[in-house]
């Protein structure tokens, strides 16, 4: 039973919060500096290396053999520009595909025996020491966040003082016809042979595409007797229209004249200022480092204003036969975590391609919708062109609901910043183009009850009202909705949508819980949860109900009983739902099975290739232990582990546009602190009983309190610009956010150490 509670406290003292809250107690160097990584051997493969970005340009450090270090190029939008040819499931990955570069190798006159290096992601920076049988060879690396360029400097003594620097060009041509892959065409002409040459004090490799342009690896090497400078830049130009030898050219112009140190400081105070915008202490120290390298991955990989990222990011691996993006869910989880993070900038390369790319996602759909419809198929280049026709169902081509999910992110940006000129310009329409898409494929049945057609559930089978479409088409209908009655839209559709709401089909249940679709059971491993994002991450079943609270433990316990095609991402997917329902020791134990599963020293992912999404999406897993905002609430600590008795965080982004503080010590929620962009109703359900709420705008704050299910729950409004502080009484300790102690796994780093050999 529910107690209800109201107060309208009035402070004692006029003095505001500001005046209470000391200054946060981080020591952001000394607290970053455990998150570096340590090689204590090197790397052999792409998933040991070390691996530096600026959101379009990265390389990937690792030993090629006994007497070459290799240092990957690659820049993320260099892709090939053919024609597309037909619209075959796999035919971006070859007309639009990502295209290798090449790589700078560094040649040892020893054979190579040890190394010693790291990875300071605070600083962007990788430096460390190569021991061979003939000396050493010290380097440090970087990747400057405001210039495209690499920078490495390299050092030997003995036998390898005389820095021996060489490029090995790759052949620019898709990884997918490098492999026997269904779809592949018989005839497939090949660009035009690399050019290398020199052009002043540069060096370069010139590859020039069939469509007139091309793009091109420019260096120059700077020797000091027994040191070495190399400076590395990639130009490109899409469509002959822009000169890629200039362009990579002037970059290493641009930083030559620069002095150095000025260069490194930019470089510093970017990424010191990209962490400082949110904050997350935890007491295991393995899980913590993982979160923030993959803050630094984010980072590495894309910026405001560049390319989103596809399955690699900035470090392409010519192995990989997923060249291209993906839209069934790593498109999704690769920026699920952004929003928590307080990083929506990173963000906006995915939300500038669906805006940029609007015509051709129009074009996705059949001529006759294409007035109101938009969509999107499983595989697309940068351009977003991948058609979807009923008719053309080869290899589960058919699927519903790609685009509507992937709107779901581009809503919760709105949710969090609550940017309602984004919303109206291109949100909104662009979520009511997908949701039309599905409207147009509805069939109602004798009963007047709403059907779907046949479509492919992600990676398993097709079905007649497949749960993956019919979650997407319910949550872009409450959504459209909920914007019509909250928000001020005036759709003169806003009857029909509700009409089609209250007699849309069920989701097709059975014995187990929830099914893949209409008469089709799930009866074999998955790794994809398909069939449950009603459950996770739309939460239109929530165990807020007990009925549904019941379908979603017998949904999930079977899917996971299904052994033998569990993959990473089914850890993540598993350990957010438990995470929704309270359950923090079994989130955190199923991520912990991740890590010694699947994660990689540098902790890159893999499945035939990289994919750099799963990694991801267990940050936002993370996240979720600490820190919850759906339903219209805002949970603080709502699946904290048992394991875990001190935990803290500062400026975690939540739905409504606050920044949510909180910390536990010992167990026990100390204080929570709010600060409200927008101004708006904050509701909140914490574990802790709150007696003081202050204000550093207001001198008394009208609030609501309720208990239940021993948790209490508290509703204020807010001012825009207003901190709020809620605490137990009066303080008598300092409300300041400070790292925790690591005391689980208290010495772990990620990178290669020998003990923990992972290849």
């Amino acid at each position: 039973m529910k107690s209800y509670l109201s107060f309208f406290f009035f402070l004692l003292s006029t003095s505001v919060l500001s005046a209470q809250v000391k200054p946060a107690g981080i020591n952001w160097p000394v607290f970053m500096k455990r998150q570096t990584l340590h090689w204590d051997t090197i790397g052999t493969s792409y998933y040991s290396g070390i691996i530096l970005g600026n959101g379009l340009l990265g390389t990937n450090i690792y030993k090629e053999d006994a007497h070459t270090i290799r240092f990957d190029i690659g820049r993320t939008d260099v892709t090939d520009q053919r024609e597309h040819q037909g619209a075959g499931l796999s035919e971006p990955l070859i007309s639009k595909p990502r295209l290798p570069i090449g790589r700078m190798t560094l040649k040892t006159v020893g054979e190579i025996t040890a190394a010693k290096m790291t990875l300071d992601i605070y600083n962007a920076r990788a430096e460390g020491t190569i021991f061979t049988t003939k000396g050493t060879l010290k380097f440090n690396s970087f990747v400057p966040a405001n210039t495209n360029v690499i920078y490495i400097s390299a050092k030997g003594t003995q036998s390898e003082k005389n820095i021996n620097w060489q490029f090995m060009p790759e052949k620019s041509k898709s990884p997918r016809m490098n492999q026997q892959n269904a779809g592949n065409p018989v005839v497939y002409p090949e660009n035009p042979a690399y050019q290398l040459s020199k052009v002043g004090s540069f060096d370069v490799c010139k590859q020039s595409l069939l469509n007139n342009g091309g793009y091109a690896t420019v260096w120059a090497n700077k020797k000091h007797a027994n040191e070495s400078t190399m400076i590395i830049s990639v130009g490109y130009d899409a469509d002959g229209k822009s000169d890629e030898l200039k362009e990579a050219s002037q970059a290493i112009q641009t930083f030559s004249k620069s002095k150095y140190q000025t260069v490194v400081a930019a470089h510093q105070k970017w990424w010191h200022q990209f962490y400082q915008q949110s904050f997350i202490s935890i007491p295991d120290q393995r899980m913590e480092s993982f979160y923030w390298i993959q803050l630094y991955k984010l980072a590495s990989a894309t910026r405001e204003n560049l390319p989103m990222i596809d399955l690699m990011g900035p470090w392409f691996n010519g192995k990989t036969p997923w060249p291209g993006v993906w839209w069934n869910l790593n498109t999704q989880l690769t920026y699920s975590p952004i929003f928590t993070a307080n990083h929506l900038e990173l963000g906006k390369p995915l939300f500038n391609t669906l805006n940029r790319n609007l015509q051709n996602l129009i074009n996705n759909v059949p001529e006759v919708w294409r007035k109101d419809a938009a969509a999107i198929g499983r595989i697309s280049g940068y351009d977003l062109l991948a058609p979807l026709a009923e008719a053309n169902k080869d290899n589960g081509q058919f699927e519903l609901g790609n685009l509507t999910w992937t709107m779901f992110y581009y809503y919760q940006y709105y949710a969090y910043s609550k940017d309602r000129e984004e919303l109206k310009k291109n949100i909104y329409p662009l979520l009511r183009r997908s949701v039309n898409h599905l409207l147009y494929h509805l069939k109602k049945d004798e009963h007047g009850v709403l059907h779907l057609p046949s479509s492919f559930s992600p990676e398993y089978k097709y079905a007649e009202d497949a749960n993956y479409a019919l979650s997407s088409l319910r949550w872009g209908l409450v959504t459209l909705i909920s914007l019509n009655e909250k928000d001020g839209f005036q759709d003169a559709d806003l009857d029909k949508w509700k009409n089609i709401l209250q007699n849309l089909v069920p989701y097709p249940v059975n014995e187990t819980g929830l099914m893949i679709g209409k008469n089709v059971s799930l009866t074999s491993s998955h790794r994809h949860y398909s069939h449950m994002l009603m459950i996770y991450p739309y939460h239109l079943l929530t165990p807020l109900d007990t009925t549904n609270k019941a379908l979603i433990e017998q949904s999930l316990n079977h899917w996971l009983s299904l052994k033998g095609a569990l993959q990473g991402y089914t850890f993540t997917g598993a350990a957010s739902i438990n995470a929704m329902m309270g359950k923090g020791d079994q989130a955190y134990d199923l991520l912990n099975q991740l890590f010694d599963q699947y994660i990689q020293p540098n902790t890159l992912y893999q499945e035939s290739g990289p994919v750099i999404e799963t990694p991801l999406s267990a940050a936002t897993s993370i996240q979720e232990l600490l820190l919850q905002s759906w339903g219209n609430k805002i949970r603080i600590f709502p699946a904290v582990p048992a394991a875990w008795k001190d935990v803290s965080f500062d400026k975690l982004r939540t739905e409504g546009g606050f920044l949510v503080s909180a910390s536990k010590v010992k167990g026990k929620t100390e204080f929570i602190k709010v600060y409200s962009s927008k101004g708006d109703t904050c509701r909140l359900e914490t574990d802790f009983n709150i007696s003081l709420v202050t204000s550093d705008k207001r001198g008394g704050i009208d609030f609501s309190v309720f208990q239940n299910a021993g948790k209490v729950n508290i509703s204020f409004s807010t001012l825009p610009g207003e901190t709020i502080l809620l605490s137990e009484g009066y303080p008598n300790q300092k409300f300041n956010i400070n790292p925790v102690t690591s005391s689980i796994r208290p010495n772990w780093s990620w990178g290669l150490q020998k003990k923990r050999l992972v290849l």
